[in-house]
């Protein structure tokens, strides 16, 4: 489909055109000094030939104005005038020679070897965008040169745009060219022509070469001009007269939607789509008045484009900038909070590692204490003398081993053996000692003493409890502190209990040297308790134990606060691995005489937890306290940093501190986390705080830069734009008065 639709001819005009297209194709004439080769093309007025100089070897374009007639001499000498006057323009296709006395005349201009841009666009259909703003900035500067030497084209569409070797193009066909001092009108082609244009009562105006360059564009980048339809193509030709074609196009091109389809093209930018729509604006005032306005407005968006990377790097820079600052910043605020953390946390596990040492120690010395006061006890002559005469007197004696076996103890049918047991010993100098040592202040804190045969059988007892049960006469042969294990041993009987002893009470395993014994709780207060062991030997002859037990709830000498505490665990293996033992909340109930609930009783550090503090010896965090998970304990409820200690006791009676061997009680210490890491909060704050205002100042800073530059090139825009305006019409002004 072609480009373009040359006005309709008249009858006599189509008879002409129908007389020269049934002609066989062979020279309308010879031209002396050049070889006619073939024909390039042809049309209403005539035909273009491809010839061959025959003195320089040079191929030409031969273009004969067939009509033969008034017409041709016309078209022949208005088209040689102008080509003459634009002669040695290398945007106009030049003038070789011309025969005005031939029949037909004809005149002799340069061969374009690639054809015209139209040949192009039917091959391949459109141009890349810079490809076709770099033909149009060419075409826009042989039009300047036309205007400038006074003459318009008043036909510019692609079939008059040649190219040459190097695809620049060259103006072409002149036949409805006007110079600017004539007031003929001139038709253009359909759709490359100014609406203002189709008017045979037109003045030529500069302007139309702007709307014909402007459709010249469109149709490179979307592949067909401006407004064309083929409905009002067919429209148009429905009309026989030519002023009603002219008007029905004049009246379809000012009512038709303005064109879009270029802005949907890749790559054409907002700048280059609005000179589109200036050039080929229906109202000639706001079209571009003359060509040189369109050069500089297409000079100012290369300028743009040109300007573009340092703009894009004046935006981009700061905010590439703003991004590495913030990357970096952010890194070493963390690192600053990470490292300030760390340390202030290694600094807590350290601190809280000496108050769990220091505590350790005081439960040491109480443990030691215990004992030392137990080998006193073990080691008295008349202690060891009056045990070994209770347990071989022969009337104790059978009752004692009818009280051996420990099933027995809650077998009321024993009840009267016990009682006599009881008269028997009673004056016995074996209570003396026990009374004296939980009476005498110079001794540690006991809840009781008491001592036990060599079966395990109790015989004789001090507590310091109001009511205190009568256990006197009751078998503990299963019992740690009695066996020296770390548990309570165990067999079955009736009632369920399983206690694990020899029948033989003079087999029966027991301890051979102080012991510490495995907790067990008190019936009446839940409270944990503790007994402190050792063998009593008579003459090398083992006749029982002593024992003192403590409660568990002041071993650990501490001033606890709500941010900083101890707790004492058992870390023993066994049924009681992770007991809490001593804890400010227990001691809360114990201080105030109260029962400790059972929930409080059984709280526990789970395994997992102390095979962590086994492995570490510089503490853990985070840490959780398990009473705070009571609804007594909310307050103990928070994240921790632990740090523990292990509770050691003297080994031996040499007195020397060295010879020393943890009793499986840990104490830990705990530190508030939340109130440990507040200053690396206060200080994550503060940088946080420093970093917003940077952010700030560096955004208000670049702000206004840019806003400064962004301000200057608009005010530069807009100077170019009132003086290509001012320019253009004044130009406009004087190539049209020309």
């Amino acid at each position: 489909m072609p480009l373009d639709h040359t006005e309709h001819q008249s009858s006599e005009e189509l008879r002409s055109s129908r007389d020269l297209s049934l002609k066989p194709k062979s020279p309308p004439a010879q031209v002396p000094g050049y070889a006619i080769e073939s024909l390039l093309g042809s049309g209403a007025y005539g035909e273009v030939w491809m010839a061959l100089d025959q003195r320089t070897g040079r191929r030409v374009a031969i273009k004969f104005y067939t009509r033969q007639g008034a017409v041709d001499l016309s078209l022949l000498s208005r088209e040689v005038e102008k080509l003459v006057f634009l002669s040695a323009d290398r945007y106009v296709v030049q003038l070789l020679d011309v025969g005005w006395d031939s029949r037909p005349p004809y005149y002799v201009m340069d061969f374009i070897d690639n054809g015209s841009l139209e040949d192009e666009l039917d091959r391949r259909g459109t141009l890349p965008v810079a490809e076709a703003v770099e033909l149009f900035g060419e075409i826009g500067i042989g039009l300047m040169h036309l205007h400038g030497k006074g003459v318009l084209h008043c036909d510019l569409k692609p079939g008059n745009v040649l190219l040459d070797q190097d695809k620049k193009p060259r103006l072409a066909d002149f036949g409805q060219s006007r110079l600017s001092h004539e007031l003929a009108p001139a038709l253009g082609t359909l759709f490359f022509m100014a609406p203002e244009q189709a008017d045979l009562r037109a003045a030529p105006d500069a302007r139309w070469d702007v709307y014909a360059l402007g459709a010249l564009l469109y149709c490179m980048l979307t592949g067909n001009p401006p407004f064309r339809d083929e409905a009002l193509i067919r429209k148009i030709e429905s009309s026989d007269a030519i002023e009603d074609r002219l008007d029905q196009y004049r009246k379809l091109i000012e009512s038709a939607p303005r064109p879009t389809e270029h802005r949907r093209v890749t790559g054409v930018d907002r700048p280059l789509a609005e000179i589109i729509d200036r050039c080929i604006a229906r109202s000639p005032r706001q079209r571009f008045a003359t060509v040189q306005s369109v050069l500089q407005a297409l000079r100012q968006r290369e300028q743009a484009h040109a300007r573009r990377p340092l703009m894009v790097l004046g935006l981009l820079g700061p905010l590439l900038l703003l991004a590495v600052m913030s990357l970096f910043g952010v890194k070493a605020y963390h690192d600053a909070i990470r490292d300030t953390e760390a340390d202030t946390t290694r600094r807590t596990v350290e601190t809280s590692h000496w108050i769990a040492q220091v505590a350790a120690r005081s439960a040491s010395e109480q443990i030691d204490h215990y004992f030392r006061v137990l080998n006193e006890l073990v080691t008295d002559a008349d202690v060891q003398e009056n045990l070994a005469a209770v347990v071989n007197d022969p009337e104790i004696r059978e009752m004692l081993d009818k009280l051996a076996d420990p099933a027995e103890n809650s077998n009321k049918l024993l009840d009267p053996i016990r009682n006599l047991l009881i008269a028997r010993l009673s004056g016995k100098a074996l209570q003396v000692p026990l009374e004296r040592n939980l009476n005498d202040p110079g001794y540690p804190e006991a809840a009781s003493w008491f001592f036990c045969d060599y079966a395990g059988t109790q015989i004789a007892s001090e507590f310091r409890s109001e009511n205190p049960s009568n256990t006197i006469g009751k078998n503990f042969a299963y019992r740690s502190y009695f066996t020296g294990r770390g548990d309570s041993a165990a067999i079955s009987t009736a009632d369920g209990m399983r206690y694990e002893i020899d029948a033989d009470p003079m087999k029966r395993e027991h301890l051979d040297e102080p012991h510490l014994s495995a907790i067990f709780q008190s019936k009446a207060t839940n409270q944990w308790k503790v007994a402190f062991t050792a063998p009593v030997y008579h003459e090398g002859q083992f006749v029982g134990i002593a024992a003192v037990t403590a409660d568990l709830g002041s071993l650990v000498e501490f001033e606890n606060a709500n941010d900083q505490y101890v707790m004492l665990v058992d870390a023993r293996p066994g049924e009681f691995q992770g007991i809490v033992l001593e804890h400010p909340l227990l001691r809360e109930y114990s201080d105030r005489g109260d029962p400790l609930p059972a929930s409080l009783s059984t709280r526990r550090v789970n395994g997992e937890v102390l095979d962590n503090f086994a492995r570490d010896q510089h503490g853990l965090n985070p840490f959780h306290d398990p009473l705070g998970d009571d609804p007594s304990g909310r307050a103990f409820d928070r994240t921790w940093i632990a740090a523990w200690a292990d509770v050691q006791r003297r080994v031996g009676d040499t007195g020397d501190s060295r010879y020393r061997a943890v009793t499986g009680l840990k104490v830990i210490a705990v530190a508030d986390r939340e109130q440990v890491l507040e200053p690396s909060r206060l200080l994550g704050l503060k940088l946080a705080r420093m970093g917003s205002l940077a952010l700030l100042f560096f955004l208000l800073v670049s702000g206004g830069l840019l806003i400064a530059v962004f301000r200057s090139l608009r005010q530069a825009r807009e100077r170019v734009n009132r003086l290509s305006g001012s320019s253009g019409e004044t130009n406009g002004s004087s190539v049209e008065s020309q």
